[in-house]
């Protein structure tokens, strides 16, 4: 199972990030990595990752933001 499923996954890793940045003073991609090892690591431990709606068009502009 990969660390990167969907944007589902992602949403999770970006409201996952922001607590950790509150919580760690680190460089942003540092906060990503950790919060994309937890999601991966709950994901193998078998729970089902989950986001409210509202959370996805924030993700979906991250994301394209990212690649530009």
């Amino acid at each position: 199972m990969t660390t990167r499923t969907g944007i589902v996954v992602e949403a999770a890793v970006d409201a996952l990030a922001a607590c950790l940045s509150q919580e760690l003073r680190l460089e942003r991609d540092e906060i990503y990595r950790i919060a994309r090892a937890q999601a991966a690591e709950l994901q193998r431990a078998g729970f089902r990752i989950t986001v409210p709606v509202s959370a996805i068009p924030a993700t979906v502009r991250r994301i394209k933001a990212d690649r530009t």
